[in-house]
């Protein structure tokens, strides 16, 4: 019987995380998962989608507005949601969507502290993937994902970067109790910024196989 095995990517925005996701998915024939999760937790639960991505990857009342804000604001609260679920309840909802698939199939996870819920599991390769703040600013300039860029400057792409990975920092360690981006909360830390992509990949790869949890 094949083992199943799992890998977590925790990222700085913009470091290149979700692109080496979907390279492991292709290479090994495995479903990614990363903002899926919140229809597939609004679907087990019966509740709004738009609940789910309110409190997703943050916690606080205040968040960036601009090419990072999302829908934001209308269903939360400082301490919880206008539904009247708690983000802990909330957390829990997609936590068991995260060992749903996890009992089912292979996967690779992409945040959503996807390490600490599958912390447990014995196959399982958390790796956290960080760049240079002008490497994520030029690949999220590429993909086309700050609206209105020529707005900005650079100095002021990089601050609105540090904001929002202080947002996935706070809801890491809020949900975890470990510290995001620290190497002690995860196996592998990569620097995108000095491996490249694809070598990110290939180190990733190169663990899965010595640890012989593929063949």
């Amino acid at each position: 019987m094949e083992t199943k095995f799992y890998i977590t990517i925790g990222r700085q925005k913009g470091a290149g995380g979700l692109e080496i996701a979907k390279r492991l998915s292709e290479e090994f024939g495995i479903p990614f998962y990363d903002k899926q999760l919140l229809d597939i937790a609004a679907k087990e639960s019966g509740l709004s989608k738009e609940i789910f991505a309110n409190i997703d990857e943050r916690r606080g009342s205040k968040f960036i507005s601009g090419f990072f804000s999302g829908i934001m604001g209308s269903l939360y609260t400082e301490y919880g949601t206008s539904s009247g679920i708690s983000r802990e309840e909330l957390f829990r909802i997609q936590s068991e969507c995260i060992q749903h698939i996890a009992n089912r199939e292979s996967a690779i996870f992409v945040g959503r502290c996807a390490d600490y819920i599958l912390r447990e599991r014995n196959a399982c390769l958390n790796v956290f993937i960080t760049a240079t703040g002008e490497d994520r600013v030029e690949r999220l300039l590429e993909c086309n994902k700050i609206p209105d860029a020529e707005r900005y400057s650079m100095e002021e792409m990089l601050d609105l970067l540090e904001k929002s990975d202080s947002k996935r920092e706070t809801y890491y360690n809020y949900f975890t109790y470990k510290q995001w981006g620290a190497s002690a909360s995860y196996d592998l830390c990569l620097n995108s910024s000095l491996f490249g992509i694809e070598g990110c990949v290939k180190i990733i790869k190169d663990v899965l196989y010595s640890k012989g949890w593929i063949k």
